[in-house]
């Protein structure tokens, strides 16, 4: 490795339809792309894309981050993956964001120079294919019924609901509404993102109960652990941590107050792919499943995420990767799934790239570069 440029290009996402949560309603996703670049002309790519509510830096401070580190990589050449690595840690000790897409990049990078999928660079391709997701977008019962018989004629045998946002009873019409469309045989998540207080989430919980979710993601606020082991307690529908699990340690403090049945592991908040892949390895010696999903990353955060959770293996839970048909433009062409199923990219490294094209229509201001040669 011997990296002798960087370049960070901010950029704007829209998505086809408006994507209402407990955090309010997301329209556009915004983030910043970071390349960089090998003396020999090989490149890694990694993103940030900060949302409000998971405890993550703004995005100009993720920016900012990126810059700081992007200098420092040039100016002191680290020859191998593990000195790059602690430069990148070394410059964003408070931006988990930019970590993540340093750690992704500086993978991706390495994995491209010796020939192999970023899998094998991360303990060996535990699975060639990933069962993954569908979350819907719909608002109304009737939508919401039409979008779940939508995604399972296109193969998905899971789908995701996003609840808190409106009523308890509205919430009930939704769900009921896409259970009713798509039977008992399809899994259904929900997630709240932290949106109910304690005694509003343990009736939401109850009532949603007979539409039988497979688990209900973060009923009340991430840093309400004591609710959220009384609500897991008494709870009929499993619960996920998924804001509580932002960090490493915070992931750690809701396995000790047994305030979770199972972990959701995002490499684009907990710093990585690398990051990610230890918590949920940790969570897994403790008797915690994990379920990895995306964060409505554009198609080369998703393809980082779904080498996790091809590397991580043994669990039977779909992940959650099948948001990228939500954007009505991305930066690069990603693999469609098929039947529910996602297939890892044959080609070394992350396997996408994003396309110049697209990156210049959907940039949302100029590309710095910081470069020694």
């Amino acid at each position: 490795m011997d990296i002798c440029s960087a370049t960070t290009t901010p950029f704007r996402l829209p998505l086809r339809l408006p994507l209402a949560t407990a955090h309010g309603v997301t329209r556009i996703r915004q983030g910043a792309l970071l390349c960089l670049r090998d003396r020999g002309g090989a490149k890694g790519y990694g993103e940030t894309m900060p949302l409000p509510g998971f405890g993550l830096e703004s995005l100009r401070a993720a920016q900012t981050a990126l810059m700081w580190a992007a200098q420092a990589l040039c100016q002191e050449a680290p020859q191998c993956l593990s000195e790059a690595l602690v430069i990148a840690a070394r410059c964003t000790p408070h931006t988990p964001g930019a970590r993540a897409a340093l750690e992704t990049a500086l993978h991706d990078l390495e994995a491209r120079l010796r020939g192999v999928r970023l899998t094998t660079l991360l303990g060996g391709p535990r699975r060639n294919q990933v069962e993954v997701g569908a979350l819907l977008a719909a608002k109304t019962p009737r939508e919401v019924g039409e979008a779940a018989k939508q995604a399972v004629r296109q193969g998905f045998r899971t789908l995701k609901i996003k609840v808190a946002a409106t009523s308890v009873d509205r919430d009930l019409a939704r769900v009921s509404g896409a259970r009713d469309a798509v039977g008992g045989d399809v899994a259904l998540r929900l997630d709240a993102n932290g949106g109910w207080d304690e005694a509003t989430a343990h009736e939401a919980l109850s009532r949603l109960a007979a539409a039988a979710p497979e688990y209900v993601e973060q009923p009340v606020a991430a840093a309400d652990l004591d609710a959220m082991a009384r609500l897991r307690a008494s709870s009929p529908i499993p619960i996920a941590a998924d804001e509580a699990a932002a960090t490493p340690a915070s992931a750690r403090a809701v396995i000790a107050h047994r305030a979770a049945d199972l972990l959701i592991v995002k490499p684009a908040v907990l710093g990585g792919p690398r990051r990610a892949l230890t918590l949920a390895r940790e969570a897994r010696q403790v008797g915690i499943d994990s379920v990895v999903t995306g964060f409505l990353d554009s198609a080369i955060g998703d393809a980082a995420a779904l080498h996790v959770a091809a590397t991580l293996g043994g669990s039977a839970r779909a992940a959650g990767l099948g948001t990228q048909a939500l954007f009505l433009a991305d930066l690069a062409s990603g693999v469609a799934p098929t039947s529910g199923m996602r297939a890892l990219p044959g080609a070394p490294g992350l396997g996408s790239v994003p396309d110049p094209a697209r990156l210049a229509r959907l940039a949302s201001g100029q590309a710095r570069r910081f470069a020694r040669c």
